[in-house]
């Protein structure tokens, strides 16, 4: 059985929903690389004109998925990452009891995030 995967990034409502579609992109990426096609983008920012986590959660449900791993597309441990996902993944598990629904860590200080910004910073030069 395929995991449900939610790739949740922060979204903004002050930018073209062009650039919330960064995530979708991701998606797609992460769907072909993997071959799990169970995977949703979602936004924290309910203004940015995306799914919500819970949007997100509650369509891998529907689709008869029982575990389901957010990963959040932040560099950073920051207040949504310590308390709002926690709260809204908590309100989910009550709300659909049959499904286990866990958080991955952000993407933090990782090599390979430096090895992208090598590449970017002698792309400028």
């Amino acid at each position: 059985m395929n995991k449900g995967v939610v790739i949740l990034a922060h979204g903004s409502r002050a930018i073209a929903w062009e650039a919330n579609q960064l995530v979708v992109k991701i998606v797609e990426m992460y769907k072909v690389k993997t071959g799990n096609k169970n995977v949703k983008p979602a936004y924290m920012n309910s203004k940015s004109g995306g799914p919500s986590l819970e949007d997100a959660v509650t369509e891998l449900v529907k689709e008869g998925l029982t575990e389901i791993i957010v990963a959040p597309w932040f560099l950073t441990d920051g207040l949504h990452i310590r308390e709002d996902i926690p709260e809204i993944i908590s309100a989910l598990e009550e709300k659909y009891p049959q499904a286990k629904i866990t958080l991955a860590k952000v993407l933090g200080a990782d090599e390979r995030i430096v090895d992208i910004l090598i590449d970017r910073i002698e792309e400028a030069k």
